[in-house]
């Protein structure tokens, strides 16, 4: 997934694994953080160089992120006067129907919830126009531009109380899920990687001043497989590859364009409480029990992913981690350390359980997990991750983070505390979001 976007986790690089498509063009250099060289073609993405002027007043100036479905380009506008500069999303012209899972960030705006206090923690549109090229019909959306996730600011923490920092940016996660829930929306993936930084000091900046602080675009040219034929009107002379942040996070920068607030971003899943759904393709990691048991989704799903988030923000580590995508693999994990399932998912409804445990708990109540399964994740070159049997074992494993510091025991004993009431397997007897911003956790 490319961090660079303004929208950061809603584009991000696929894979075909399907016919193989050619349109007769190669990328001449590696394709890493790039996207699809036969996505140019009618129905896929919109040709774009820069220099480019979109919609008579958007010149292109750089990519900030690049997807299977959409790219989004960092672009000036020209018909103000004062610089100014927005990110503009173009969607594939396959993709931009009437249904567009992109266009339901729109609902917010409908809602009003661009006039309330809480707008800042949302990223939310600020135009709309459609664009007619070689390719198909294409949805552009304008957005502010927003900088890198925020699991990518422990550079520019290590400074501060890096403590107290992060449990901020956990409270203003927790204020922008506790706005979409008061309106009866629910985020449906809501992740870290949805979670970016505003950005600070790019209007009134120069293009020249912008190039110095990121540096100069980064292209890859595009060659014809059979040479000598007319260049096709469906694809660009190069792809560009996103602008690079690195120099903003490393807490050594001259050019300080990053503020470390939080802005909740990509809203394709979300969807109303009283509408629910039938699938979410939120990743593995974060998926409630019930999702994967029962295909249940409501606003507790949505509070179970943000438990996963809040732990991820403080400690720099994913919770439930997994080697693959398998669903039997996670609620192995979450069995391992939260204890055995309620019926009848214990006994019934998760099919693959006695492949992991056995039907019959220890003396102390918690499950027995077969010999062949240790949950353990094998990295190459270091020895296996173990699995945390509580959540006061994950709170307390070390990091190589300077920001994620080893937690005091009084911040461990009211974190876990908080996390417990959020990771309750009966969906009805979780906190919610507004309890969870009551927490003494906050307050130390």
């Amino acid at each position: 997934m490319s961090q660079l976007s303004p929208v950061l986790s809603m584009v991000s690089p696929q894979e075909s694994f399907g016919e193989f498509r050619d349109n007769g063009l190669r990328l001449d250099g590696p394709p890493s953080g790039l996207e699809n060289v036969y996505d140019y073609e009618p129905g896929g993405h919109h040709p774009v160089h820069i220099g480019d002027v979109l919609n008579g007043q958007y010149r292109v100036v750089d990519k900030l992120g690049v997807g299977g479905h959409a790219n989004v380009w960092l672009c000036r506008d020209v018909l103000q006067e004062s610089t100014q500069y927005f990110a503009i999303k173009i969607i594939m012209a396959d993709a931009s129907f009437h249904e567009c899972h992109e266009l339901r960030v729109y609902r917010l705006l409908h809602l009003g919830l661009a006039k309330t206090d809480a707008a800042e923690l949302l990223c939310l549109p600020v135009g709309r126009f459609d664009i007619h090229g070689p390719n198909g019909c294409h949805f552009a959306i304008v957005y502010p531009v927003l900088g890198p996730s925020i699991s990518r600011l422990a550079p520019i923490l290590k400074w501060e109380d890096s403590g107290k920092a992060l449990r901020g940016r956990c409270s203003q996660a927790v204020k922008a899920m506790a706005t979409l829930h008061s309106y009866g929306i629910c985020h449906g993936d809501f992740r870290p990687a949805n979670l970016l930084t505003r950005t600070k000091g790019l209007a009134g900046l120069s293009e020249e001043r912008l190039a110095q602080a990121f540096g100069s675009s980064r292209t890859t040219k595009l060659v014809q497989v059979a040479a000598g034929q007319p260049w096709p009107a469906s694809a660009p002379r190069y792809l560009v590859r996103s602008v690079n942040w690195d120099s903003q996070v490393s807490g050594d920068a001259d050019f300080g364009f990053i503020d470390v607030g939080v802005c909740v971003a990509d809203f394709g899943e979300s969807f109303d409480a009283n509408d629910l759904p039938e699938d979410l393709s939120i990743p593995q990691e974060y998926r409630a029990p019930e999702y994967i048991l029962d295909k249940r989704l409501g606003i507790e799903s949505d509070i179970w992913a943000l438990g996963c988030t809040l732990f991820e923000i403080r400690t720099g580590r994913r919770l439930f981690d997994t080697v693959d995508d398998d669903p039997d693999e996670h609620l192995a994990r979450i069995v391992k350390m939260l204890g055995k399932f309620p019926e009848p998912w214990w006994s019934t409804t998760w099919e693959a359980r006695r492949q992991y445990f056995d039907d019959e708990t220890n003396i102390d109540g918690r499950p027995v997990s077969l010999d062949w399964w240790s949950g353990d994740v094998e990295q190459a070159g270091q020895k296996p991750a173990r699995v945390p049997h509580s959540i006061e074992d994950a709170l307390t494993r070390t990091t190589l983070h300077d920001a994620h510091h080893t937690m005091s025991r009084d911040e461990v004993l009211l974190f876990s505390d908080l996390l417990r009431r959020v990771f309750r397997y009966t969906p009805e007897k979780r906190i919610s979001v507004e309890d969870i911003l009551e927490h003494a956790w906050f307050r130390i």
